[in-house]
């Protein structure tokens, strides 16, 4: 006779922040926990990201995790974990005057995500090239390099930008990027003046992410200080 299979089917509902699309998931069970467990131990960022990935599309309905923006997989993996381990997590915080450690409750329910639907995804670069710009995706970060552990500072804003672009536009042209090879976008954007660079470098910066203000009390001085999270390593890693 099989075994009862337990707490499979989906509990909650969310919007993806970007899309606003309404979706179904569950709370980790005890098989995601192990691939997260063990990915944590890897210390490897790469397999930690797989794992981040992998969860997500077990305890999602009709999600290709391979299409979600960065901020989107970790919103979503966020509050599949608030769900599983407690809607709060307990972080530690320095101190800005004496440097004493100090134990902070953040409320997962209150992380915020601000998508402005303004931001242009065109750079134009002259009248005639504009390079067409998305939000990339952790696959993207993969594909591109990102998330090599060697790279230099330089290495990965450049390969942080070459995941954003999506395709260079010409009157006659419009070249996907997915098509060149890497060493090629890299010398079209080595091609570029400062000004072109940073009008495309903007469009990365302006690439929401989560992100929680908190006021506290330092329990050894007194002093009231401010902690700023942004991004998925300062709520978990």
């Amino acid at each position: 006779m099989a075994l009862p299979r337990l707490n499979e089917s989906a509990q909650y509902t969310m919007k993806i922040p970007s899309t606003g699309e309404e979706i179904k998931y569950r709370p980790f069970l005890v098989k995601e926990q192990k691939i997260l467990l063990m990915a944590q131990e890897s210390q490897d960022s790469m397999q930690i990201m797989n794992a981040l990935l992998t969860c997500i599309e077990n305890c999602t309905q009709g999600i290709n995790v391979f299409n979600l923006a960065t901020f989107d997989a970790d919103y979503m993996f966020t509050q599949i974990r608030s769900k599983s381990v407690g809607e709060s997590a307990t972080l530690s915080a320095t101190c800005s005057s004496c440097e004493e450690q100090n134990n902070i409750k953040i409320d997962m329910d209150k992380i915020k995500i601000d998508v402005d639907s303004k931001l242009k995804n065109v750079v134009e670069l002259t009248p005639s090239v504009s390079v067409k710009m998305k939000y990339p995706t952790y696959n993207d970060f993969i594909q591109a390099g990102v998330l090599s552990e060697s790279s230099s500072v330089t290495e990965a804003l450049l390969n942080t930008i070459i995941a954003c672009m999506e395709s260079i536009m010409t009157p006659e042209d419009n070249i996907l990027i997915r098509d060149e090879a890497k060493e090629e976008v890299e010398e079209f954007l080595n091609s570029l003046t400062t000004e072109q660079f940073d009008k495309i470098s903007e469009f990365v910066k302006s690439i929401p992410k989560m992100y929680q203000k908190k006021e506290y009390t330092c329990s050894n001085c007194g002093t009231k200080n401010k902690l700023e999270l942004e991004g998925l390593n300062d709520f978990f890693m």
